[in-house]
């Protein structure tokens, strides 16, 4: 049995993790956060211990042997957390971004090295079954793709009294909001060639990025006046359109349970698989 521990336990993606360790049949046992809402832990793990003070919560990390650390924490805390579970001696999972600087990154390869454990990420839409197809697609042709997103998510004021509304914890709007499709357009069509933001506002921004095997038009937006433009009836409007054919991803499915098992069973979704969107991450800041 694979035992856990996470960081960031009352975030709301917090809970797709627990979520998680339950399907794969692991056991959770530590859970920390300067916040105390974390009563779902006892449905599924009523013997997990809870802290909210990080000291304390790395300490019982070092005494007692837990496989996997994983990083549900606010984006700019992320590498300093990473850092910590390698050193205390365990593998890492880390929801995205995985880190906000190439720094970091380089850092915690170097720590991987000296401390032989590992980072892993999630970044589910990669197990998509049909952007899959469509990288195997892409991958037989020599034509540029053009390609159209638009990234539509409703969020209230809430947002703008958060870290997220904060680019220096969250690395702004396209980040926060847009890294999954930022990472899977480098995963499908190649490395990027150059990149221009046309329009940034703390709700908006539209860009443009030329990579190896595609022209990319994309848009952000956490208005919902945008997402009503759409005739979307509920809260966001999530597309990729490659040539004629649309992607729709207003529905996900349950893909970070996926990820757990192609981290655990074939040790995939290492950090080093990432630097690509990394680069293209720095670019838009």
């Amino acid at each position: 049995m694979n035992t856990f521990a996470i960081i960031g336990a009352a975030g709301f993606i917090a809970k797709k993790h627990v979520n998680c360790i339950k399907k794969i049949n692991g056991k959770l046992i530590a859970a920390a956060d300067i916040n105390d809402n974390v009563g779902f832990l006892d449905r599924d793990f009523p013997e997990c211990k809870f802290f909210k003070k990080e000291k304390l919560f790395f300490k019982y990390l070092r005494k007692n042997k837990i496989d996997y650390l994983i990083i549900c924490s606010p984006s700019h805390l992320h590498a300093e957390h990473i850092k910590k579970g390698l050193i205390n001696g365990l593998n890492v999972i880390v929801e995205k971004p995985p880190v906000l600087k190439k720094i970091d990154y380089l850092k915690i390869l170097n720590i991987e090295k000296k401390t032989q454990k590992k980072c892993y990420c999630i970044f589910q839409l990669r197990l998509d079954k049909r952007l899959i197809k469509l990288k195997k697609e892409i991958k037989k042709k020599n034509n540029i793709s053009k390609v159209i997103i638009k990234y539509f998510t409703f969020r209230g004021d809430w947002y703008f009294q958060s870290w997220k509304n904060n680019p220096k914890y969250s690395g702004g709007l396209m980040i926060n909001i847009g890294v999954h499709f930022f990472d899977i357009l480098i995963w499908i069509f190649g490395n990027i060639k150059s990149s221009k933001i046309k329009k940034k506002t703390q709700s908006n921004a539209i860009g443009e990025i030329d990579l190896v095997k595609a022209t990319v038009k994309w848009k952000v937006s956490i208005n919902k006046l945008k997402i009503k433009n759409n005739k979307n009836k509920s809260n966001f409007f999530r597309m990729m359109k490659v040539g004629n054919k649309i992607y729709n991803f207003n529905k996900f499915d349950d893909l970070h349970h996926l990820n757990y098992k192609e981290i655990i069973k074939n040790k995939k979704f290492h950090i080093s698989e990432f630097e690509k969107t990394i680069n293209i991450l720095h670019k838009l800041k």
